[in-house]
């Protein structure tokens, strides 16, 4: 019994019947979100530069098994993770544990959720994956007024465009990168992708990413007090989402400047902030009907010129 399902809603709609451009957006969608989503999870990060792992592929994957009226129902059918990713499984328990009967499909809708709530502080989405959850949009423009994404329980994800406005300005509010410098003791190191957990002196920890640095660096600081030097990707909410390291090093005996979880040092433009209402004697009302007066040409040429 196919385990998940997505209903198109709308005059775009009919039935058993799906224009060719329609059911691309939204596969398009679902494989990329899947293996974005998968990836976040296990890795700490939905995308960068470079190749997909290829286990991502299969733990991600799924089969439109049929297509069958009710508007437009896709009925689609996603592995479980533990009969697919084993071995990743298995070091789950270092950080987030994923669990073994979720699917890369179901990890997706929690994130969709997540979006469409407007949960600032989320793990459960980066910058990269909101972009793939704002795609939705591309299948609504296609004379879609809802998307239903279900699964085999009953529970139900509704995907309008109002709720993918949340989404947009998570995105817009979201902090750029920013350079830090962030010292606590290195606690957890998983060796097949270099996932680390920094400890700081509030109690308090952050997920980093070390790909580039060695190994036996990262072995030989293990349970240290350590300084990191790294790129941070925000949250929404300004917190931390993750540390993409460059450096790692033993901290020094001055270490209290950066102990504390770094601070957006940008917040994006809030337009909210900029229209300010305008009420009888402010805006262009304080202006209207009090100048020009009666002055001449002359009079305003030398006001100007005193001026400058």
């Amino acid at each position: 019994m196919p385990n998940y399902y997505i209903r198109l809603i709308g005059p775009g709609s009919r039935g058993r019947r799906v224009a060719g451009a329609l059911l691309r957006d939204v596969l398009d969608v679902l494989v990329d979100g899947a293996r974005k989503t998968v990836r976040l999870r296990f890795e700490g990060k939905s995308g960068g530069p470079g190749r997909t792992p290829s286990w991502i592929v299969p733990a991600a994957g799924f089969d439109l098994v049929e297509l069958r009226e009710g508007s437009t129902v896709l009925e689609l059918d996603a592995p479980r993770l533990g009969d697919v990713v084993h071995a990743r499984l298995a070091q789950e328990d270092l950080f987030e544990e994923v669990p073994r009967d979720a699917s890369g499909l179901g990890l997706f809708r929690e994130s969709i959720d997540e979006a469409l709530a407007g949960a600032a502080d989320s793990e459960r989405f980066d910058p990269e994956l909101l972009e793939t959850i704002q795609a939705w949009t591309g299948v609504l423009s296609q004379g879609i007024e809802e998307i239903e994404f279900g699964n085999a329980t009953g529970t139900v994800t509704r995907i309008a465009q109002p709720q993918l406005e949340t989404a947009r300005r998570l995105r817009r509010e979201t902090p750029p990168p920013q350079r830090v410098r962030v010292t606590g003791w290195l606690n957890v190191i998983r060796h097949s992708d270099r996932m680390f957990s920094l400890v700081l002196e509030s109690g308090g920890s952050l997920r980093g990413i070390a790909e580039d640095i060695d190994p036996q660096v990262l072995a030989s600081l293990f349970g240290k007090k350590a300084t990191v030097s790294a790129t941070a990707i925000f949250r929404p909410s300004g917190r931390v989402l993750r540390l993409e390291a460059d450096h790692i090093e033993l901290a020094g005996e001055d270490f209290s400047l950066w102990s504390a979880e770094p601070k957006p040092l940008r917040q994006p433009l809030n337009e909210q902030s900029l229209r300010q209402a305008q009420g009888p004697r402010s805006g262009l009302n304080a202006i209207i009907g009090h100048w020009p007066g009666d002055e001449g040409d002359e009079e305003v040429e030398r006001a100007l010129r005193d001026l400058s």
